[in-house]
């Protein structure tokens, strides 16, 4: 009698390596995403707290010319510290100072670290901040 050698069912090397290959591919395409993901939430959360930032340097001035120089300061140490990298760029502010409150709004662009093909390449953040003058009191 011959015998004969039967093939176990199941995968062949070939495949595994394909299934392997496939897997790889979509795993690095979710690990690219994710990076994006953090930028977004790190230029986010720079610019919420750039906002708050500069509501207390305004809230702390008497008047409007030395909030929106105390603001300017602001900024300026916040691009110097590296707030203003390639990936959250700052654009600007608005500054309303009346009614013995300062309010700020801020603006940045999060560029993303590996852009989606054929989707954006970057977002546009704004923060609002507002706080009570303590600078001037009452009459």
């Amino acid at each position: 009698m011959l015998k004969t050698r039967s093939k176990k069912p199941g995968r062949s090397r070939s495949g595994n390596m394909i299934e392997t290959v496939c897997g790889s591919i979509i795993l690095i395409i979710v690990a690219l995403f994710l990076v994006d993901v953090a930028a977004v939430v790190v230029c986010q959360t720079q610019n919420d707290a750039l906002a708050k930032h500069c509501a207390r340097a305004a809230a702390n001035k008497d008047n409007a010319g030395a909030a929106n120089s105390a603001v300017a300061q602001v900024v300026a140490e916040f691009q110097k510290t590296g707030g203003g990298s390639k990936i959250c760029v700052y654009n600007n502010y608005n500054l309303t100072y009346a009614n013995a409150q300062a309010y700020v709004q801020t603006t940045v662009t999060c560029n993303f670290p590996v852009p989606v093909p054929l989707g954006p390449s970057s977002l546009q953040f704004r923060a609002d901040a507002l706080e009570p003058v303590v600078a001037v009191l009452p009459p």
